[in-house]
């Protein structure tokens, strides 16, 4: 039987990116005061940062309804499903999607990729590239188990106030930071928390810290599979990519860069940048 592959918005695929890999999104709600929106819908990324730059209202981001989730899995009937979600600690859509799975049948898989942004964009395109080799959906959930097994994400921010302001650090320590002047760097645990790895005292030594993390830890390039997220800021994420391709010992299998959406950017603020990588 054949495979679809469904998932949340925060994956950062584009619309068209997803009909490419031929994965389904369901969107992530962005919340702009009143207003509600339905993010690659009817807010596309370029007008979510430039709300989020007019300082008017903060962006925040609600979980797609089950009910979403549930219709998408029943457009797909006659097919088997593997829906992939960011990670559960830090947002509820993966809840959302098991209640819509339990509805719609034994059909539909929901799998909690334990990771967000560039990582989830990782397993996400891999899923759907075995989906439309003809693999099973036995075989595909067991593949985004091992993928994950050995993924691993860093990020930095410039700017802490967004941190503290959506509850990823606590007051006391953002203002510990803009204090000592420090910027953390954050890694991605294997249960999908955010944990953190180091501190540096400047923003130019934290972006060099991010490729020098990544390029040390990946120790079979040419089978490992990179992505680099930005929060509208396209120049980092070149700089940083072009950075772990000089430190590593052979071009790695693939490089890509996204732009992170809503639930990154309403949560970390624009200008920053996160390393994800997995071994295949």
């Amino acid at each position: 039987m054949a495979v679809a592959i469904v998932a949340d918005s925060s994956c950062e695929l584009s619309a068209a990116q997803a009909a490419d890999a031929g994965i389904v999104l369901v969107p992530v709600i962005v919340c702009v005061g009143e207003r509600r929106f339905h993010d690659g819908v009817d807010l596309s990324t370029a007008d979510f940062y430039r709300l989020l730059a007019s300082g008017q209202d903060v962006p925040s981001t609600l979980p797609p309804e089950p009910s979403v989730f549930e219709d998408a899995f029943r457009r797909l009937a006659g097919s088997d499903v593997v829906c992939l979600t960011v990670s559960a600690k830090i947002s509820k859509i993966y809840e959302h999607a098991l209640k819509a799975a339990a509805a719609a049948g034994p059909q539909v898989r929901v799998v909690d990729t334990c990771t967000l942004s560039g990582g989830f964009a990782l397993l996400a395109t891999a899923a759907a590239q075995l989906a439309r080799s003809g693999a099973s959906a036995e075989t595909i959930v067991a593949a985004i188990e091992t993928w994950k097994s050995k993924q691993q994400g860093f990020a930095a921010y410039p700017d802490l106030r967004f941190l503290a302001r959506s509850g990823r650090i606590n007051k006391a320590q953002m203002a510990l930071g803009l204090m000592m002047n420090v910027f953390p760097i954050t890694r991605v645990s294997r249960t999908g928390e955010m944990e953190g790895e180091t501190t540096v005292r400047s923003w130019d030594q934290a972006k060099e810290s991010l490729a020098s993390i990544a390029a040390r830890k990946i120790e079979h390039p040419q089978a490992t599979r990179i992505a680099v997220t930005h929060t509208n800021a396209p120049d980092l994420a070149n700089f940083i990519a072009e950075g772990i391709r000089q430190r590593l010992s052979a071009p790695p299998r693939e490089l890509s860069i996204y732009t992170a959406g809503p639930t990154v950017g309403a949560n970390v603020g624009p200008g920053a940048a996160g390393v994800f990588f997995t071994e295949e």
